[in-house]
């Protein structure tokens, strides 16, 4: 990606899952590893985009953490709660799960936006995290109550 698009773009990688320890080493992936949240959100204020790849994730709550945060969103089809604060090209893009250039493509596609089309995606991203409160789950709940 990095050759293909002369970008000067960094990914940053968090978490140490199963292909942790065979990670590629490049100068512009930034390998976080495990980290808390507190940590994380030192970096979002210098983040970008955020990318969920999953290929199982039944809900997926970074979705909404990170839409709320500002940031345009990239997923897999494999995150459940995509469909509530993604919408595709509006703030963000879908890409199918395990498929690597599909996400390839989609990640090309994002980074040859300008600054004010992602900051549009981002304050979009804003609006739709706002769906759901605590307000508005607590309200749901009590629906559901007998």
């Amino acid at each position: 990606l990095v050759r293909e698009t002369k970008t000067n773009w960094q990914l940053w990688c968090y978490g140490t899952g199963p292909l942790y320890e065979n990670r590629t080493i490049h100068p512009q992936i930034v390998h976080k590893g495990f980290r808390q949240p507190g940590e994380i959100i030192q970096d979002i204020g210098e983040m970008g985009v955020f990318i969920l790849p999953s290929t199982f994730e039944p809900w997926g709550v970074a979705m909404q953490e990170y839409a709320a945060a500002g940031l345009p969103l990239l997923c897999s089809d494999a995150v459940g709660s995509a469909p509530v604060f993604l919408k595709e090209g509006d703030n963000g893009l879908l890409f199918p799960a395990g498929n690597k250039e599909a996400m390839k493509e989609a990640m090309k596609k994002i980074i040859s936006l300008t600054d004010q089309q992602l900051a549009a995606m981002g304050d979009r991203s804003t609006e739709l995290a706002l769906q759901i409160t605590p307000e508005t789950w607590a309200k749901t709940l009590w629906e559901q109550m007998p």
